[in-house]
């Protein structure tokens, strides 16, 4: 592929900069569609290049990923009031030795026995839905992901305490995106609201640790926080800081993956419909467990899709140790290397109708032909997402689940603009309408 240096025109203060605080979903599109796949960009203080080819993108997550190391934005105060020096913020031999702290909870062979916890938990919110109710979808589905993580990882039934938590990291992430899109270049203090919601939120973690000290525990009931408190190097703070990074990190993926899947079913009625004769096929009315995984294509698929277009992770970063070449183009060290699932993943070199909803590119030839980095929702390679198959799983069980019993409708006019805060999420105030499956098969049938 040949490159080339052309950009879209900047600033003469503060270069792309302004661009990306303003809109930044845009100018990556704009960036993807019309400017070679490594783009230089301007930002004060760094040279900085944007990747869009797979090929490059597979060796700064992959193949040289020692030379790529996480950019200085995941270590300013910022970010680090929300997760402190957790497995999001690190890097070297703290990360390395976190990550295998971590990852017993997430083996393999102990995913499948969260499905009982998926199903229960669900069953609980789903007991709360009448049909023609109107429903916060993503509200929702914040609450549902974060006690199930909370359930799965820590050992601790959260409902009284789900909503304050939920909230509490709202108002973080919505508070950092409204001041912090210029990867920490400058140092804002924390406003008041959002000093209060960390405050609140430390308390509640600490409140939930403290109550798992006290009851006791059992390792496989608790497979992460057993971890972390069995570590006698661990300090206080450093359990509070992996606490809250794997609640905010651990439901905050499937949440809006779900929340993104319902929006896209209820503006393509022929997608649900496919999906409603799968559920039926398979599951006949009863709950889905991880053994009907394979069964359930088209339900993953639509979950893949809404990842491909609705990626949570939408802006990945790193900053070279020494200085290298891109694509062809030089990048001292020093430099910050940027890319994008949100702009890759809609690229038309690499998915035809690149913008539209269509689950079944998903079944057929077309997936097996992709290169691996042109699709990449949870980043790649050592630093890839720890529960990227917690979160798959979890997101095809519950949308099961829940499409199962219920068609979730939205007006037409509805905006699914995405906001780009630390994750990619919906407009404020999506509110959608619960059509109960089979009293539309009983209406349908009079």
């Amino acid at each position: 592929m040949t490159n080339t240096l052309l950009a879209p025109r900047s600033g003469r203060l503060f270069g792309h900069a302004a661009a990306l605080q303003r809109e930044p979903l845009g100018f990556l599109s704009q960036c993807a569609r019309g400017y070679g796949s490594v783009v230089p960009l301007r930002l004060p203080f760094t040279p900085t290049l944007l990747l869009l080819d797979s090929e490059d993108i597979e060796r700064v997550l992959v193949t040289d990923h020692h030379n790529f190391v996480k950019p200085i934005w995941l270590r300013t105060a910022a970010v680090r009031r929300l997760l402190g020096d957790g497995l999001v913020t690190t890097d070297g031999d703290e990360w390395r030795r976190q990550r295998r702290q971590c990852q017993n909870a997430f083996h393999p062979h102990l995913i499948p026995s969260y499905g009982d916890t998926f199903a229960k938990l669900t069953a609980r919110m789903l007991g709360e839905w009448r049909d023609g109710q109107s429903r916060d979808v993503q509200s929702d589905m914040s609450r549902l992901t974060l006690e199930i993580v909370a359930q799965t990882m820590l050992g601790r039934d959260i409902a009284d305490r789900a909503g304050q938590i939920g909230e509490a990291m709202d108002t973080v992430m919505v508070c950092f995106a409204a001041k912090h899109r210029l990867f920490g270049l400058i140092p804002f203090p924390p406003t008041r609201r959002e000093a209060r919601a960390i405050q609140q939120l430390d308390a509640l973690v600490d409140r939930i640790v403290a109550d798992f000290r006290d009851e006791g525990h059992q390792g496989d009931e608790a497979p992460l926080l057993a971890s972390l408190l069995d570590d006698p190097s661990q300090s206080e703070a450093s359990i509070r800081e992996q606490v809250k990074t794997f609640l905010a990190a651990g439901h905050e993926s499937s949440a809006l993956a779900l929340t993104w899947a319902f929006l896209m079913l209820a503006r393509h009625p022929d997608a649900d419909d496919c999906l409603a004769r799968e559920l039926g096929a398979v599951l006949g009315g009863r709950a889905p467990v991880p053994s009907d995984l394979p069964n359930l294509p088209y339900t993953l698929a639509i979950v893949k899709e809404t990842l491909r277009l609705y990626p949570p992770l939408w802006m990945i970063g790193r900053t070279t140790v020494k200085d290298c070449e891109i694509g062809g183009v030089a990048a001292p060290g020093g430099s910050l290397i940027l890319t994008s699932p949100w702009a890759v993943q809609r690229r038309d070199l690499y998915f035809p109708k690149p913008d539209e909803f269509v689950p079944e590119r998903w079944l057929g030839q077309e997936q097996t032909n992709l290169p691996r980095y042109a699709y990449f929702p949870f980043g790649g390679g050592p630093r890839v997402c720890i529960g990227q198959n917690f979160a798959v799983m979890e997101a095809v069980l519950l949308l099961a689940t829940i499409a199962q019993q219920f068609r979730l409708d939205a007006p037409p006019d509805q905006s699914v603009r995405p906001w780009a805060t630390m994750t990619l999420r919906p407009p404020a105030g999506n509110v959608m309408r619960l059509m109960d499956r089979n009293a539309l098969l009983r209406t349908v049938s009079a």
